[in-house]
């Protein structure tokens, strides 16, 4: 699924966006209206869907729309979609709460999170990943949490010790829960467990917590 520039829809929405950055969004949606009147396949309509959810004004109508692209994204059964899910499904649990409804808010962010092996590293992956775990947290589902490597990060914290945190930070502060999260800290720890760089008592404690956290223990 690939998006073509000359694409009649996907100018629309390019200049709607254009128009957004301006602030003109009554402009925006007009254009983001047109595209969705002369969409003629799912990928158009799951991309238009996107954009007017975005300029909606009455929050059901803002989850209305989320819906839609998500629905249009099943509809295409494409893997390259899968990318798009941790945002879609985002955004989908984000309408929900602004509605009040934090157990299906919840359930889509845990959805969310799911699909978040599928994000690319960067920035973006990045900002989707916190918007998941600030999400999670809001709806009554605290991010993946460890209290005696908290303990051990608060140390390395006080004593400025880099390295570990260089290590470990990432990991962690992105860990959702999910498996593939488990597994990259599983890895970082490991790594660091090899480097040796740690006094014999915290050498001891990052052990027992890959063998805790693989279920060796």
């Amino acid at each position: 699924m690939q998006f073509d520039p000359t694409n009649k829809v996907v100018k629309l929405c390019a200049e709607g966006m254009q128009y957004e950055a301006e602030g003109k969004t009554d402009e925006a949606h007009k254009l983001f209206q047109q595209a969705w009147d002369i969409a003629e396949n799912d990928f158009e309509a799951f991309t238009v869907a996107h954009y007017l959810a975005r300029n909606q004004k009455d929050p059901n109508d803002v989850l209305k729309w989320n819906l839609e692209a998500m629905n249009r994204a099943n509809a295409i059964r494409d893997d390259d979609t899968k990318g798009h899910y941790p945002s879609l499904c985002l955004n989908v649990g984000k309408s929900y709460e602004n509605l009040g409804n934090l157990k299906e808010a919840n359930n889509y962010y845990q959805l969310a999170a799911d699909y978040s092996t599928f994000l690319p590293p960067g920035k973006y992956g990045d900002m989707i990943r916190m918007g998941i775990g600030e999400g999670l947290k809001r709806t009554g589902t605290a991010k993946f949490k460890n209290d005696i490597l908290d303990e051990l990060i608060d140390g390395w914290c006080e004593r400025k010790e880099l390295k570990p945190l260089s290590l470990i930070l990432p990991a962690y502060i992105s860990n959702l829960g999910t498996e593939n999260d488990l597994n990259k800290l599983i890895s970082a720890l490991s790594y660091l467990s090899a480097t040796r760089c740690l006094d014999e008592e915290q050498q001891l404690i990052v052990d027992g917590l890959i063998a805790g956290l693989s279920g060796k223990d």
